[in-house]
């Protein structure tokens, strides 16, 4: 069956304050790199930055545009394919995100390769990221960021970055290492809900493999859960990259099952 396109206008991201994030607000320049990185299509298109519900677009156009308060916002119109955008059930328009480093730890080995280790800055402060990372720069460098979430979805949010060297050097030590010690850390220091609860964090395991990147998304609140998925993530890496082209592959830990899998 052919796929239904059908025309869309979102507005991708505005100058408005993010109460959030403390009142933070993206800059003209900000959105200018946006709507240069959506005209030259870096920047992939997923519901509410959920890697494993990707949403296909075609004939995209971004634009920076004032609106009727005066506040700025890049407009993308195009078309999508109507599955797509219904599988997601996108609320209040595209999402996007950005960082904010917010310092490097060198740790006992500075001439290492570095780590990235970025968290949602309205789930975990700055002390909370600066010492997660501090704890896993025990194997390698790290360098800690602040992630902003644009999204009608407010997800607690990881994101550590591994180079396939190290991942394979850990194995699956991985789950015993200081990398878990720092998840743990994290797990242990993020913010609850206004009603006090305990929710879910996505945690996501990115690993360059020069030809293609492998995202692992665990969705825990667990610590142990982390350790379990940690502790096949090499071997799991390693069976993808048989088959990943130029691109991406995403794995997501399937608990209770216990083993990794791609989305669906």
């Amino acid at each position: 069956m052919d796929e239904q396109w059908v025309p869309f206008e979102w507005l991708v991201a505005t100058s408005h304050r993010v109460e959030k994030y403390g009142g933070w607000a993206l800059a003209d320049s900000a959105l200018t790199q946006i709507v240069d990185a959506l005209n030259s299509g870096k920047l992939p298109m997923n519901g509410n930055h959920d890697l494993t519900k990707p949403i296909r677009t075609r004939d995209l156009e971004a634009k920076l545009v004032t609106l009727d308060d005066g506040e700025r916002a890049v407009r993308l119109t195009g078309m999508v394919v109507q599955a797509d955008w219904e599988a997601v059930g996108l609320v209040g328009g595209m999402s996007f995100s950005t960082s904010e480093s917010i310092g490097r730890a060198a740790g006992l080995n500075p001439d290492a390769d570095e780590l990235t280790l970025l968290a949602d800055a309205g789930w975990f402060d700055d002390q909370s990221i600066g010492d997660a990372s501090g704890i896993i720069s025990r194997l390698a460098p790290v360098k800690g960021a602040r992630l902003y979430q644009f999204s009608a979805i407010d997800d607690a949010r990881v994101i550590l970055e591994m180079g396939l060297a190290f991942v394979a050097s850990c194995g699956p030590g991985l789950a015993t290492s200081a990398v878990w010690d720092g998840i743990k850390y994290l797990l242990a220091h993020r913010k609850k809900t206004d009603d006090g609860v305990l929710t879910s964090t996505r945690i996501e395991l990115v690993t360059d493999l020069n030809s293609g990147t492998i995202t692992g998304i665990i969705d825990t609140s667990s610590p142990d859960v982390v350790a379990q998925a940690l502790a096949t993530y090499s071997e799991a890496v390693a069976a993808a990259a048989e088959s990943v082209a130029q691109g991406k592959q995403i794995i997501v830990w399937k608990d209770p099952d216990e083993r990794w899998a791609p989305p669906r």
